[in-house]
């Protein structure tokens, strides 16, 4: 649980580091004037109004020429103070100096601000923005796309070339971010929105008299005035109709996240079995706890998935049933060398013939002491501080690390298959229902609120194909969660693109509950009568964590709880607090069998399973002088473009 507390708490905290940039920076104000020309070219002026705080480079404009020929020049001015937009000429103003980069369709403007309000005019022109056909004009466009913040106060105005704003116009405003449009006034058409969102296009489709296109020559499409406006009025239709359909998949998602959070209640905490088992640990007895095989105690408490340090547990279950013995010898040289690593370690010596044993034990067996027939504890611990300073050693380690992963994978895998194991924890095989029962409700759901968000076809299309192949591998790979939580994870960014609010917070919540619920799902469960033992095994563990019982000088009892500390991943905590309950340490050095039951051997221990995981740092990279860092060619700034600031 505490990697998925880490895993969502890294989300939030993105989330949050990313509104925190937000505010770094506002667009307060936008006026825009477009021209339609009689050969078809959109003339613009907008004058932008930013409030900054901190330092900034300049601002970003994304103009796209879309379907039309191109852009014919963008020119950026520091605006006369006072003025309004249209009360000024562009002559004499100070010109900015600004880059285009081709790739994020973005103009750069470089016009250093700090802490304070600025203004910016733009003015370019787009080449063949509207088409004439042979019975209407049409100009569709895109005027605000990819926002990198929020545009506040918005309005456009569209004038046709004639300047007769009574002139027989028909606009259709297909922006899922919201607005106003009117016809008939001082304008053709007039656009405003108070808060024009970050997700929104402002996507205009503007038709008029095609006389009006006097100097350009009609298309060469067959297409007739009243087939684009049944299209349009189509798109138009569907925007008119996301309200209705998103409240209806609201409901259906609070049903659904009900049922997702109650499930991972009922299943994981609130279970019968569950429920059962923990009432039920009381029954089993000290005794019982205590003739419970060393490994089998590490591999329930684990449910089936065993640590690296865990060999140890393999060995000790050996030892219990006499197929090994054990002894105390001295540490290894490169141990004695080292200040902080322990004089002492254990030597397991191999009894009788490993064909009279299973295949998890022979596996062991053949991985541990392949060369001779006694094993020392010391070495499989990888390099001490000394060795680490030599390349060559850390290449040493480096491999029998890797020998040391994959001999205990193996292990584990025969493990998983060997009785009685095979049997006390078993793979979970509700995974194999739940994952395509997942991946089909959010593929479904998915696709649908974008078709109810009124999403263009390339929109559904991607989020068909992407979120398809996840849910593909979520569902062959059902015994890896991680399949299905990165498909839910996908799910989750691809959601976060929805423009209705609505709508995506409640889908957001389901995907949460949903990741919830895998979370908790356990990939293996435990037999009835393990899951008691389970529980025992953990009170057993908090107790030995603490200490232990109090000293009683019964030395047989303090060998079974050293060894259950080992067993449990305690050592450090239970030495720690024997050391408070025993100063002296007399019951410790009073054992008759002393191994495992003296301080220093558990140390020992302690030290092989925390040096099992090497991992050494590579060797660094080399640092190459390229001859200069991004020239900025084509509008540099780290920001991927858009309508901004840098």
């Amino acid at each position: 649980m505490k990697k998925w507390m880490l895993a969502l708490g890294t989300l939030l905290l993105a989330i949050v580091i990313t509104g925190c940039d937000k505010d770094a920076y506002s667009m307060d104000r936008v006026d825009s004037k477009a021209y339609i020309t009689p050969d078809g070219d959109l003339y613009v002026e907008e004058l932008f109004t930013y409030t900054f705080k901190g330092d900034y480079e300049g601002v970003t404009r994304a103009v796209s020429p879309g379907e039309h020929d191109g852009i014919e020049f963008f020119e950026a001015y520091v605006p006369p103070e006072g003025k309004k937009l249209g009360e000024f000429s562009y002559e004499h103003l100070e010109r900015l100096k600004t880059e285009w980069n081709g790739e994020n369709e973005t103009y750069y403007v470089y016009d250093a601000a700090k802490n304070e309000t600025k203004r910016v005019y733009y003015r370019y022109r787009i080449d063949k923005a509207a088409v004439r056909y042979s019975d209407v004009g049409q100009l569709d466009w895109r005027f605000f796309k990819n926002n990198k913040q929020e545009l506040h106060h918005v309005t456009l105005d569209v004038f046709l070339p004639s300047g007769d704003g009574k002139a027989d116009v028909h606009a259709y405003l297909l922006d899922r971010s919201g607005g106003t449009v009117t016809t008939g006034g001082e304008s053709a058409v007039h656009y405003e929105n108070p808060v024009l969102s970050e997700r929104g296009d402002a996507h205009l489709s503007i038709f008029f008299p095609q006389e009006q296109l006097s100097q350009m020559t009609a298309s060469e499409k067959k297409v007739s005035a009243s087939e684009l406006l049944q299209k349009v009025q189509k798109a138009e239709a569907r925007l008119k109709a996301r309200d209705a359909k998103m409240r209806q998949a609201g409901n259906v998602l609070r049903v659904l996240t009900a049922v997702a959070l109650l499930g991972a209640l009922m299943y994981n905490v609130l279970s019968v079995r569950t429920l059962s088992a923990w009432f039920g640990h009381r029954s089993v007895t000290k005794r019982e706890l205590e003739e419970l095989d060393p490994l089998m105690k590490t591999y329930v408490l684990r449910k089936g998935k065993l640590k690296s340090r865990d060999f140890i547990a393999g060995l000790l279950s050996l030892r219990s049933r006499g197929h090994v013995t054990v002894k105390e010898v001295q540490a290894s040289k490169r141990f004695l060398e080292e200040p902080t690593a322990p004089d002492a370690t254990l030597e397991f010596t191999l009894q009788g013939k490993a064909e009279q044993l299973n295949a998890a034990d022979r596996q062991l067996i053949h991985w541990l002491f392949a060369e001779k027939r006694a094993f020392r504890l010391d070495s499989v611990a990888f390099p001490t501080f000394k060795e680490k300073q030599d390349q060559k050693q850390i290449m040493k380690y480096r491999l029998l690390a890797a020998k040391h992963a994959k001999n205990f994978q193996q292990w584990c895998s025969i493990l998983a298959k060997t009785e009685p194991y095979a049997r006390e924890v078993r793979f979970n095989g509700l995974l194999k229902l739940l994952a395509p029962l997942t991946v089909i409700v959010h593929y479904g759901l998915l696709l649908y609120l974008f078709y109810a968000d009124a999403a263009s076809a390339a929109a559904i299309l991607t989020v068909a194909v992407l979120i398809g192949i996840a849910g593909i591998f979520a569902c062959v790979k059902y015994k890896n969660k991680w399949w299905l939580v990165a498909y839910l994870t996908g799910c989750f960014f691809a959601g976060a693109q929805l423009t209705h609010e609505q709508g995506m917070d409640a889908y957001l919540i389901f995907v949460l509950s949903s990741l919830l619920f895998a979370a908790l799902m356990p990939r293996t469960i435990l037999s009835t009568e393990m899951m008691k033992y389970r529980f025992a095994l953990k009170k057993s563990k908090k107790r030995l964590a603490k200490g232990g019982d109090a000293p009683t000088g019964d030395a047989a009892a303090a060998e079974r709880d050293a060894e259950d500390a080992v067993l449990l991943g305690v050592v450090p905590k239970y030495l720690k607090n024997m050391e408070k309950k025993d100063a002296a340490g007399t019951v410790l050095s009073a054992a008759a069998l002393p191994v495992l039951l003296h301080a220093e051997l558990l140390s020992s221990l302690a030290y092989t399973q925390s040096h099992l995981n090497f991992i050494p740092p590579r060797p660094p990279y080399s640092s190459v002088d390229s001859g200069g860092g991004y020239d900025g060619g084509g509008g540099g700034g780290g920001d991927g473009g858009g309508t901004g600031a840098f």
